[in-house]
């Protein structure tokens, strides 16, 4: 049963079974959340980019996916995809961007499947010819106020491989200053100067055993 962190402005908001190993959150900050409160409870302040403490909305007795459909359904979804790109010597591309080192992604334009999504942003973003896309490694979502309303962003991340000695070329025009190929070493050291659900993404991945 899938357990969901939507990343908020300030906060974040967990849906699991039970509380995830390493997270914190108070008691006041629990909603224990049976069919009753599933079906009588207004979640949308939980996404309200004042609050700067985190939640977790237990599923006792339903699904998780089931509440994360009810706690989000204020929400308007958008979907993005993209791409972890390792090369033959393990090393990790990052691109630096709005003074933070992010990962290559977009939005899904329509008529492209998701995985055809993360291909067509990995190359325009980071400027490569050639790209290995693999296996889905996860999902992560992020709220945000964006024309007017509170949405929702679904990004699909897969797992990619590209060759050290691909000529990059970062897209100026969506604001990359630079890209860069990470050691393993020095990785943790890049994670805390990227965004927390970047972080997040890594620490699933590492937790899944999705990759070495």
């Amino acid at each position: 049963m899938q357990n969901y962190t939507i990343f908020n402005k300030n906060n974040k908001v967990f849906i699991a079974k039970n509380l995830l190993k390493g997270e914190k959150v108070s008691e006041e900050r629990i909603i224990r959340c049976n069919s009753e409160i599933l079906n009588t409870y207004d979640f949308s302040p939980l996404f309200d980019d004042n609050q700067k403490n985190d939640w977790l909305v237990l599923a006792e007795g339903e699904d998780t996916e089931k509440v994360f459909e009810k706690v989000t359904s204020s929400l308007y979804f958008v979907k993005a995809a993209g791409g972890i790109i390792r090369n033959e010597m393990g090393d990790y591309l990052f691109m630096f961007r709005n003074g933070f080192w992010d990962m290559p992604k977009g939005h899904r334009e329509e008529g492209e499947t998701i995985r055809q999504t993360a291909e067509r942003e990995v190359l325009e973003e980071c400027g490569m010819k050639h790209l290995e896309v693999k296996e889905y490694l996860a999902s992560s979502f992020h709220s945000y106020y964006m024309h007017g309303r509170k949405e929702i962003k679904q990004t699909y991340w897969y797992d990619m491989f590209c060759p050290s000695s691909e000529q990059l070329t970062p897209q100026k025009e969506e604001g990359i200053k630079k890209i860069e190929w990470i050691k393993q070493q020095d990785l943790q050291k890049i994670l805390q100067r990227s965004y927390p659900n970047i972080r997040y993404l890594f620490k699933t991945i590492e937790l899944n055993g999705k990759q070495e």
